[in-house]
């Protein structure tokens, strides 16, 4: 059976939009109608907190595996056109830095930010929760930026692009 290598690489092109449209989409989602939803309609402010960290959570889990799904199909569609990989590319890079984003929301700012919801009625702690909260925002703004970014320099260029 004879691998038609158009249609690989069509597939992995493929692949790698639909992850960064995954991704993106949810981050959108998320600012866009879930968090405000739940700040709207959830009178508990520490129940809305858990919910929305919940949410943040999943959509991190999903941010990671479509990053690295991304890698894989690249590497890939550029081994298939020039028997090589190169790592060190815009958008290999670029995915990297998202990754790593998400991972420090994930690892380090969302559980500090779960651990001071219960005590805000503390003006100290009610800073300190806004800074990370911050910084929270301040990482998905960045990974959605990238990633709109990488997604158009993807989607512009008919020309090969690993």
């Amino acid at each position: 059976m004879r691998v038609d290598v158009d249609k690989v690489m069509n597939f992995l092109k493929f692949l790698m939009l639909l992850t960064l449209s995954l991704w993106l989409g949810g981050i959108i989602f998320f600012t866009a109608v879930e968090a405000p939803a739940i700040l709207n309609h959830v009178p508990d402010r520490a129940l809305g907190g858990a919910i929305i960290n919940q949410s943040l959570e999943k959509l991190h889990w999903l941010g990671m595996v479509c990053g690295l799904v991304f890698l894989l199909a690249s590497l890939l569609r550029s081994y298939a056109a020039m028997h090589e990989t190169r790592l060190l590319t815009f958008p290999h890079l670029t995915v990297i830095v998202m990754i790593a984003c998400t991972l420090i929301s994930q690892r380090l700012i969302l559980p500090a930010i779960a651990q001071l919801r219960a005590a805000q009625s503390d003006p100290a702690v009610a800073v300190r929760f806004q800074h990370l909260h911050n910084w929270s925002v301040g990482l998905e703004s960045a990974v959605l930026l990238l990633g709109l970014m990488l997604l158009y320099s993807q989607a512009s260029d008919p020309e090969f692009r690993s």
